[in-house]
Protein backbone atom coordinates (compact mmCIF):
# COMPACT_ATOMS: atom_id res chain seq x y z
CA UNK A 1 0.00 0.00 0.00
CA UNK A 2 2.84 2.17 0.69
CA UNK A 3 4.38 2.12 -2.65
CA UNK A 4 1.08 2.64 -4.14
CA UNK A 5 1.05 6.67 -2.15
CA UNK A 6 4.54 6.43 -2.92
CA UNK A 7 3.78 5.74 -6.73
CA UNK A 8 0.60 8.14 -6.86
CA UNK A 9 2.67 11.19 -4.90
CA UNK A 10 5.20 10.78 -7.63
CA UNK A 11 2.85 11.05 -10.40
CA UNK A 12 1.04 13.82 -8.58
CA UNK A 13 4.71 15.84 -9.03
CA UNK A 14 5.52 14.79 -12.28
CA UNK A 15 1.97 16.48 -13.51
CA UNK A 16 2.65 19.31 -11.25
CA UNK A 17 6.30 19.76 -12.80
CA UNK A 18 4.62 19.67 -16.44
CA UNK A 19 1.31 21.71 -15.96
CA UNK A 20 4.14 24.74 -14.38
CA UNK A 21 5.95 23.91 -17.52
CA UNK A 22 3.13 24.88 -19.92
CA UNK A 23 1.88 27.95 -18.08
CA UNK A 24 5.57 29.15 -17.81
CA UNK A 25 6.14 28.76 -21.35
CA UNK A 26 2.68 30.14 -22.29
CA UNK A 27 2.45 32.90 -19.45
CA UNK A 28 6.33 33.89 -18.40
CA UNK A 29 5.04 37.16 -16.81
CA UNK A 30 3.46 35.43 -13.41
CA UNK A 31 6.72 33.26 -13.36
CA UNK A 32 10.41 35.22 -12.75
CA UNK A 33 12.39 36.25 -15.18
CA UNK A 34 15.04 33.99 -16.87
CA UNK A 35 16.11 34.30 -20.28
CA UNK A 36 14.26 31.71 -21.74
CA UNK A 37 13.51 33.68 -25.64
CA UNK A 38 14.77 31.47 -27.81
CA UNK A 39 11.90 29.57 -29.42
CA UNK A 40 14.12 25.98 -29.29
CA UNK A 41 14.17 26.31 -25.62
CA UNK A 42 10.20 27.15 -25.50
CA UNK A 43 9.23 24.42 -27.66
CA UNK A 44 11.46 21.69 -26.18
CA UNK A 45 10.41 22.18 -22.55
CA UNK A 46 6.78 22.90 -23.94
CA UNK A 47 6.68 19.48 -25.86
CA UNK A 48 8.45 17.81 -22.84
CA UNK A 49 5.54 19.09 -20.74
CA UNK A 50 3.13 17.88 -22.57
CA UNK A 51 4.76 14.43 -22.67
CA UNK A 52 4.76 14.06 -18.51
CA UNK A 53 1.10 15.28 -19.06
CA UNK A 54 -0.25 12.88 -21.47
CA UNK A 55 1.76 9.77 -19.25
CA UNK A 56 0.42 10.93 -15.98
CA UNK A 57 -3.34 11.07 -17.65
CA UNK A 58 -2.67 7.91 -18.90
CA UNK A 59 -0.88 6.24 -15.43
CA UNK A 60 -4.25 8.02 -13.23
CA UNK A 61 -6.94 6.29 -15.57
CA UNK A 62 -5.14 3.17 -16.15
CA UNK A 63 -2.46 2.28 -13.15
CA UNK A 64 -4.66 3.11 -10.10
CA UNK A 65 -7.56 0.80 -10.96
CA UNK A 66 -8.15 -2.46 -9.05
CA UNK A 67 -6.83 -5.50 -10.97
CA UNK A 68 -9.98 -7.30 -12.49
CA UNK A 69 -11.09 -10.33 -11.01
CA UNK A 70 -12.30 -13.64 -12.24
CA UNK A 71 -16.05 -13.82 -12.40
CA UNK A 72 -18.22 -16.71 -12.65
CA UNK A 73 -21.81 -15.58 -13.80
CA UNK A 74 -24.57 -17.67 -13.35
CA UNK A 75 -28.59 -17.15 -13.42
CA UNK A 76 -28.65 -15.81 -9.66
CA UNK A 77 -26.01 -13.04 -10.38
CA UNK A 78 -22.18 -13.13 -10.86
CA UNK A 79 -19.23 -14.22 -8.52
CA UNK A 80 -15.74 -11.83 -8.48
CA UNK A 81 -13.49 -14.31 -7.41
CA UNK A 82 -10.38 -12.13 -7.17
CA UNK A 83 -6.81 -13.24 -8.18
CA UNK A 84 -5.26 -13.15 -4.35
CA UNK A 85 -8.11 -16.14 -3.73
CA UNK A 86 -6.48 -18.29 -6.93
CA UNK A 87 -3.10 -17.50 -5.44
CA UNK A 88 -3.96 -19.15 -2.22
CA UNK A 89 -5.92 -22.09 -3.27
CA UNK A 90 -2.59 -22.70 -5.11
CA UNK A 91 -0.68 -22.52 -2.67
CA UNK A 92 -2.66 -24.45 0.00
CA UNK A 93 -3.04 -27.62 -2.78
CA UNK A 94 0.89 -27.33 -3.73
CA UNK A 95 1.94 -27.20 -0.12
CA UNK A 96 0.87 -30.09 0.33
CA UNK A 97 3.60 -32.12 -2.00
CA UNK A 98 6.64 -32.73 -0.08
CA UNK A 99 8.94 -32.19 -3.02
CA UNK A 100 8.28 -28.55 -3.38
CA UNK A 101 9.79 -26.58 -1.27
CA UNK A 102 9.80 -22.52 -2.96
CA UNK A 103 6.89 -20.97 -4.43
CA UNK A 104 5.96 -17.82 -7.04
CA UNK A 105 2.84 -17.66 -8.46
CA UNK A 106 1.70 -15.50 -11.32
CA UNK A 107 -2.26 -15.72 -12.42
CA UNK A 108 -4.52 -13.50 -14.68
CA UNK A 109 -6.02 -13.32 -17.64
CA UNK A 110 -5.12 -12.11 -21.06
CA UNK A 111 -6.68 -11.92 -24.35
CA UNK A 112 -9.77 -13.58 -22.47
CA UNK A 113 -7.38 -16.48 -21.45
CA UNK A 114 -6.54 -17.16 -17.93
CA UNK A 115 -2.84 -18.45 -17.15
CA UNK A 116 -1.08 -19.56 -13.89
CA UNK A 117 2.94 -19.23 -14.05
CA UNK A 118 4.32 -21.44 -11.13
CA UNK A 119 8.10 -21.05 -10.49
CA UNK A 120 8.87 -23.96 -8.07
CA UNK A 121 12.48 -24.98 -5.79
CA UNK A 122 12.57 -28.85 -5.75
CA UNK A 123 13.74 -30.83 -4.28
CA UNK A 124 13.41 -34.74 -5.84
CA UNK A 125 14.51 -37.81 -7.60
CA UNK A 126 11.44 -38.14 -9.03
CA UNK A 127 11.24 -37.86 -13.61
CA UNK A 128 10.76 -34.40 -13.80
CA UNK A 129 8.57 -34.52 -16.55
CA UNK A 130 6.21 -36.59 -15.14
CA UNK A 131 6.35 -34.35 -11.62
CA UNK A 132 5.16 -30.94 -13.72
CA UNK A 133 2.57 -33.07 -15.22
CA UNK A 134 1.22 -33.83 -12.47
CA UNK A 135 1.50 -30.33 -10.72
CA UNK A 136 0.03 -28.81 -13.90
CA UNK A 137 -2.79 -31.37 -13.98
CA UNK A 138 -3.51 -30.87 -10.17
CA UNK A 139 -3.65 -27.23 -10.14
CA UNK A 140 -5.64 -27.43 -13.18
CA UNK A 141 -8.03 -30.45 -11.62
CA UNK A 142 -8.71 -27.74 -8.27
CA UNK A 143 -9.12 -24.67 -9.91
CA UNK A 144 -12.45 -26.21 -12.17
CA UNK A 145 -13.65 -28.24 -9.20
CA UNK A 146 -13.50 -25.38 -6.55
CA UNK A 147 -13.78 -22.74 -8.50
CA UNK A 148 -15.09 -23.37 -11.38
CA UNK A 149 -11.85 -21.63 -13.25
CA UNK A 150 -11.12 -22.68 -16.66
CA UNK A 151 -7.15 -22.58 -16.85
CA UNK A 152 -6.09 -22.09 -20.52
CA UNK A 153 -2.57 -22.09 -19.89
CA UNK A 154 -0.23 -23.77 -16.81
CA UNK A 155 3.65 -22.62 -16.93
CA UNK A 156 5.79 -24.56 -14.33
CA UNK A 157 9.10 -23.33 -14.53
CA UNK A 158 11.52 -25.42 -12.08
CA UNK A 159 14.21 -22.48 -10.73
CA UNK A 160 15.51 -24.98 -8.28
CA UNK A 161 16.10 -28.49 -8.52
CA UNK A 162 17.94 -30.27 -5.76
CA UNK A 163 18.59 -34.18 -5.33
CA UNK A 164 16.42 -35.41 -2.25
CA UNK A 165 19.22 -37.40 -0.10
CA UNK A 166 17.35 -40.61 1.41
CA UNK A 167 18.97 -41.45 4.59
CA UNK A 168 20.41 -45.08 4.28
CA UNK A 169 20.33 -47.26 7.32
Amino acid sequence: MIKKIIFFLAWIGIFTMSILGIGYITMPQYFSTIDTSSLIFKAVVFNLCLVYVCISILKLLSNFSKEKDYVIKNEHGSVHISTDTVKNLIKEILSRDSDIKGLKIDCGSKRNKYYVKLNLDMVSNNNLSNKTVDIQNLVKNNLEQKLDLKVDYIEVKISRLSIRKDSIE
